[in-house]
């Protein structure tokens, strides 16, 4: 303990402080773990109940639609003597006071500023959209993000074989930690990853089915379960997530615009790639975070069928962003805010209905935010003192 203290400079008011944060942060989660949202009642409930019932060998049907570690979760969790629900939502709460330790981390390699790091902290705990997503609406979301911060961390630190270790558990969990996909191809680019690296992605794929595989699900099903995934929810092109469709209209032209958009997105990301790939610079920590933020809001902006809460990611990269960038600092602000408002509609009931704000207005402004961070990577790709020197 004393270690860790001289290491992270923490001294007595500091460890009080985080102490009085982590109290707040388990007040709110412990407030909220006996709501019982429709998520659970739909989903969680009753396949934690065929996994009772039925063992690990009802793996081998296809009662279940996410990726099978997730379910292997579910299945510990049918095993204890425990109500399912506090037993789910205590895991999920767990791991966000881990993504709190994660987040400080990143900030102390980021900026080494103690401060910072202690602020960070509790600003993850304090998240709405955080313990929303788990003490509150019964999600997951925090496990894969929990893996991708976990990735920068060590990219942080030039550790590139564990960021990418890390980040193919991600996969494993998440299909949506593609989201941040490109920035990753960018330092490959860079070489700042070696290309053998990205073998952990499907080397932990594999691992996560493997389990499944061998109850006796055929393998074509779990190879493709992330397909079958993005083939289920295409009654809108914008799920109640302030994108392009909410300004286009998301009701029309289903089929059409959902192919155009995601042959848009792939042209979009192509073209920003390809200029990124030819500009010589040093790749800084700020850089990196700069980078992982715009991809993790263009991508659910143009690709269609994205859910309320696929702003998850961008919610606590964006606090990195601001942390390292003080100019930034309402950038987090109204990321937030409009993903939260766009939870709200779904978890107050008002699913049929508008939110308080309009999705529309909202698409606007995160419209707004990406301009802002691509026009920063612009600045940054463009300024002669961050040009690579030329390799001996």
């Amino acid at each position: 303990m004393n270690r860790l203290l001289k290491k992270y400079q923490l001294d007595a008011v500091d460890v009080a402080f985080v102490l009085l944060l982590t109290a707040v942060g388990l007040g709110i989660r412990m407030t909220l773990r006996t709501v019982t949202t429709v998520d659970w009642t739909t989903y969680w409930d009753p396949w934690i109940t065929i996994l009772k019932e039925q063992g690990f060998k009802a793996m081998a049907t296809d009662f279940y639609d996410y990726a099978p570690p997730f379910v292997y979760i579910l299945w510990g969790i049918s095993r204890l003597p425990v109500n399912p629900m506090t037993a789910y939502k205590g895991l999920c709460m767990a791991v966000d006071f881990v993504a709190a330790v994660v987040m400080a981390k990143i900030v102390w390699e980021g900026t080494k500023s103690r401060v910072k790091s202690v602020c960070v902290y509790g600003l993850t705990l304090l998240l709405p959209t955080i313990w929303a997503n788990s003490a509150l609406w019964a999600q997951c979301d925090i496990i894969f993000m929990t893996f991708v911060l976990l990735c920068v961390y060590e990219l942080f630190r030039d550790k590139p074989g564990r960021a990418m270790f890390f980040y193919g558990i991600a996969f494993a969990f998440k299909l949506q930690s593609l989201f941040i996909f490109p920035f990753l191809v960018i330092l490959w680019v860079n070489k700042k990853i070696r290309l053998q690296h990205f073998l952990w992605i499907p080397a932990m794929y594999v691992l996560g089915i493997l389990p499944a595989w061998i109850a006796g699900r055929p393998l074509l099903e779990l190879i493709n379960i992330y397909a079958a995934q993005g083939a289920q929810d295409v009654w809108s092109l914008s799920i109640k997530w302030p994108n392009i469709y909410q300004i286009i209209g998301n009701q029309y032209f289903l089929l059409e615009y959902a192919e155009a958009g995601t042959w848009l997105i792939l042209g979009i990301l192509m073209c920003v790639m390809f200029w990124m790939a030819l500009r010589k610079y040093r790749v800084t920590n700020e850089m990196i975070i700069q980078m992982a933020l715009f991809f993790a809001i263009l991508s659910p902006y143009v690709l269609p069928h994205m859910h309320e809460r696929y702003g998850c990611l961008a919610d606590v990269l964006a606090v990195i962003y601001a942390l390292m960038n003080r100019k930034r600092f309402f950038v987090p602000i109204l990321q937030i805010t409009l993903s939260f408002n766009s939870y709200m509609a779904y978890l107050s009931h008002l699913g049929a209905d508008e939110p308080p704000v309009y999705y529309g207005v909202w698409a606007f402004v995160e419209l707004g935010l990406l301009v802002i961070t691509g026009l920063d990577l612009y600045r940054y790709f463009t300024n002669r003192e961050n040009l690579a020197e030329p390799e001996k």
